[in-house]
């Protein structure tokens, strides 16, 4: 029975920090439930919003109505709409663009309005209205010239202010009429239509035998439905006889066959060939770790877990078992990882032991595939869920445990549109709101999480061997300052290139790691040290061998390289710095017959490359792996016997205090790459940084002792997890007025008596993007709620006399300085 009061709270997905109280008209009143989607008015605009509360009071003396309810049954339930209200508050962002973070695309759709003529407008009319109403005239005359327009393409057009008052005056005449479209357009359903025989078999055979000569291609398509028992697809039936539509309609209409429609699911991995899982038996100390967490598992009570073993230790087994528990509970779970190229290994490895109850949810799917997907999660036919950030809102019933498989890759965090939260830090609020536990997974943790395991606030879980007890992989150090000492320019130390031959000989595996992509990072005048920069954005342009271009990676600005330098005219123009593709190019000129798969951002925007390049490495049809960070992440190609890491210096020079941290989780976690067979590993590091403590640490896989000591600066500068941090950007096209409001911002933070500490404001390291110069800030405290709540009060007094033309992203707890 719904709630009898007569107003509902709707959130909207606008950048507005309140939610809407809308009358629910008597109607709706048992429809109007919180979860459900709402189609309401809001200005000139008709939005889709989601209902969070019913309420018996309005702050507003003359409520719209809504205009109506979409969804019979809650898309989202309460503990959903708890996590989302969790989100907004943490992350400093408006409910409505945190509820449409956790939907899929589509479902929040604004209604397309479009405007058409009721009756004929001749230029007399017209010119009479204009005497008047000038504005409405104009209005008018570009309606009637299209007959019917959408709103949205005449405020494009026109830039007239108040336009939808004036549509409305306009209407109010019976010049226009308004059609509103479909309020939220979602994906859609997929159906595909069967066709089925209603004679028996000796029945059809007669009647092929009859139609054989009067009509042929009635009797074909007889016979195919005879020899597929009974019954095809309309697709199938035109691919394999070009039975088309005419021929089954008149079969149904003679009662020979009969049509229906059955709903198809779109499943990417639908077709993926699964070997059954081999039973395993676990080591002492994953035994030991099960304990643990099938314990907080049988309890049914919220359990923070990090569960911290050395690459190849077998992390994924303990997650399998430790779902198979969940299960066995009556209660479902969640699988993060931090890349879509893991996706088809871990969906593999998952399917492989619990079948179809398993699902994916990913933005990597097609919209269709990602609604189907969340569409049979919500009713329950999945169990399991496997995705990358987004899945961790996957509307899971029952939802027990929340596994996040290297929980200290930064691609958990959102950057670009709010909310900007951490995956891994909005699975554990989850847990704790449906008393379920979080299993976090890595063999390098970050400072965060394993600092909780030390003040108790998360429990610890080890996994300090290999499986079968395999060695880790010796780790070479190769000091490039010595190679060039002796004359070696190349990419490639001599050791290097000779391993690389050594396991081409051999019919082993190789992975090479660069962190950059592209084939020259810069290009420079030798003469006089021009560099080419992207005009909109500080940054130099890299030249992309494969489309011969120079190319800016933060705009997409694209230009052919220049024969001579613009600033003292030398034809002296060289490329400078490596590239993968530049890596690439050499790999082919010293060895010839490799094949080669290259894995970054170039040769991964295609939809299925992540799974094609997966597939060609698994199946050995590719001798070399080489890419960026994409490749450092969780693969086990049980033939890889050698990585090559051909700059350990890409992130250690990078300006950000979390620098160190983040080159030693790439060297071990790229290491771990290798040695997971028999067959054993090796790996070499190539550096100009030869004593650095990161990169002395990943060499012995030592991941405490580089914590003791990383652990230490963070403490001293009060740095996380010390200290809580909220950077906050402005960006403008006027540079002048982006440090005016930087500065005013810092005065009201000075002046708020948060007690906050406050450096800047100082340009990004990227000071211009897209022709936006970009200016920050840092806050920090010793309190996240103060630093949060501070950082909200100035924030709202700030926009109070903001000049407009400035954008602001604040983002807390962010995880980059750049």
């Amino acid at each position: 029975m719904a709630d009898a009061s007569g107003f509902a709270e709707v959130a909207l997905p606008l950048p507005i920090d309140q939610v809407f109280t809308y009358r629910v008209p008597d109607a709706l009143c048992d429809a109007a439930r919180p979860g459900c989607r709402a189609f309401v008015s809001f200005g000139s605009r008709l939005l889709t919003g989601v209902i969070t509360g019913r309420v018996e009071q309005c702050p507003v003396a003359d409520p719209k109505p809504i205009l109506d309810v979409l969804d019979l049954d809650p898309i989202m339930d309460g503990a959903l709409l708890d996590l989302t209200r969790w989100v907004a508050d943490y992350y400093l962002c408006p409910w409505g663009e945190a509820i449409r973070a956790a939907l899929p695309a589509g479902l929040l759709n604004e209604a397309e309005q479009t405007v058409s003529l009721t009756k004929p407008c001749p230029p007399d009319v017209i010119e009479r209205l204009r005497r008047t109403a000038p504005r409405q005239a104009l209005l008018l005359a570009s309606i009637a010239e299209h007959q019917t327009v959408s709103v949205i393409e005449l405020k494009r057009r026109l830039k007239i202010p108040q336009l939808f008052g004036l549509l409305r005056n306009l209407e109010a005449r019976g010049f226009i009429e308004f059609i509103v479209g479909n309020p939220a357009a979602d994906p859609g359903i997929r159906y595909e239509t069967w066709v089925e025989l209603t004679l028996s078999a000796e029945e059809t055979e007669e009647t092929v035998a009859r139609l054989a000569v009067r009509a042929p291609r009635q009797a074909s398509c007889l016979n195919l439905l005879l020899k597929h028992d009974r019954r095809l697809t309309t697709d199938q039936l035109r691919h394999l006889g070009g039975v088309e539509a005419s021929v089954l309609k008149t079969l149904v209409q003679r009662g020979m066959v009969e049509t229906y429609e059955v709903e198809v699911i779109r499943d990417p991995y639908r077709d993926y060939r699964l070997s059954p899982a081999e039973p395993m038996r676990p080591t002492l100390e994953q035994a030991l770790a099960l304990g643990t967490i099938q314990e907080a598992i049988q309890q049914n009570d919220f359990a923070p877990i990090l569960l911290y073993g050395v690459t190849g230790s077998g992390k994924t087994f303990v997650y399998t078992e430790a779902i198979r528990k969940t299960l066995f509970t009556g209660r479902a779970a969640i699988v993060l990882v931090p890349e879509l190229a893991l996706t088809p290994q871990t969906v593999q490895q998952f399917r492989a032991h619990f079948g179809d109850l398993v699902a994916v949810l990913h933005s990597g799917l097609s919209t269709g595939e990602r609604f189907d997907s969340w569409r049979q999660i919500k009713a329950g036919k999945y169990r399991i869920v496997v995705g990358a950030r987004s899945a961790v809102f996957a509307p899971v019933p029952h939802l027990g445990l929340i596994v996040v498989d290297e929980e200290h890759e930064p691609s958990y965090k959102q950057l670009d549109d709010p909310p900007l939260y951490h995956a891994r830090d909005v699975a554990v609020m989850r847990a704790r709101l449906v008393r379920g536990v979080t299993l976090l997974g890595s063999a390098t943790p970050s400072l965060e999480t394993f600092s909780n395991t030390q003040n108790d606030k998360f429990r610890l879980c080890r996994l300090t061997e290999r499986v079968d007890r395999r060695p880790l992989p010796v780790v070479h150090i190769v000091d490039m300052r010595d190679e060039h000492r002796e004359g070696n320019w190349s990419l490639f130390s001599r050791i290097l290139t000779e391993r690389i031959a050594d396991r081409l000989e051999k019919n082993e595996q190789i992975i090479l790691f660069l962190n950059r992509r592209g084939f020259s990072t810069f290009i420079q005048c030798h003469d006089c040290g021009f560099t080419f920069s992207c005009s909109d954005c500080s940054v130099t342009y890299t030249y992309h061998a494969d489309s011969l271009l120079l190319r800016c990676h933060y705009c997409d600005r694209r230009m052919e390289p220049p024969d001579e330098c613009p600033k003292c005219r030398s034809r002296s123009v060289r490329f400078r710095g490596t590239g993968t593709q530049r890596v690439e190019e050499e790999i082919k000129k010293r060895f010839p017959g490799a094949r080669i798969a290259r894995m970054d951002m170039d040769t991964t925007t295609r939809k299925g490359a992540h799974q094609d390049i997966f597939r060609r490495v698994a199946t050995r049809q590719a001798d070399i792996l080489l890419g960026t960070q994409m490749v450092a992440k969780g693969f086990d190609f049980p033939h890889v016997t050698l990585v090559g890491v051909i700059s350990a210096d890409t992130t250690l020079n990078l300006p950000d205090f979390r620098a160190s941290e983040r080159t030693f989780q790439l060297l071990t976690q790229v290491a771990g790459r290798t040695g997971r067979s028999s067959l054993g590993g090796e790996v070499i590091v190539q550096t100009y940084s030869l004593g650095h403590h990161s990169i002395v640490s990943a060499q012995t896989h030592d991941y405490e002792t580089f914590y003791v000591q990383e652990i230490a600066e963070r403490r001293e500068l009060s740095y996380p997890p010390f200290g809580r941090m909220v950077s906050i950007l402005f960006q403008g096209k006027e540079e002048k007025t982006v440090i005016q409001e930087a500065k005013r911002f810092r005065e009201l933070l000075r002046k708020s008596g948060g007690g906050l500490t406050v450096s800047g404001p100082a340009s990004s390291v990227i000071e211009r993007v897209r022709g936006e110069y970009r200016w920050h800030l840092m806050a920090r405290s010793p309190h996240s709620k103060t630093l949060r709540e501070t950082v909200k009060t100035v924030w709202k007094k700030w926009e109070q006399n903001a000049d407009k033309k400035i954008r602001i992203k604040i983002d807390i707890d962010p995880i980059g300085m750049m």
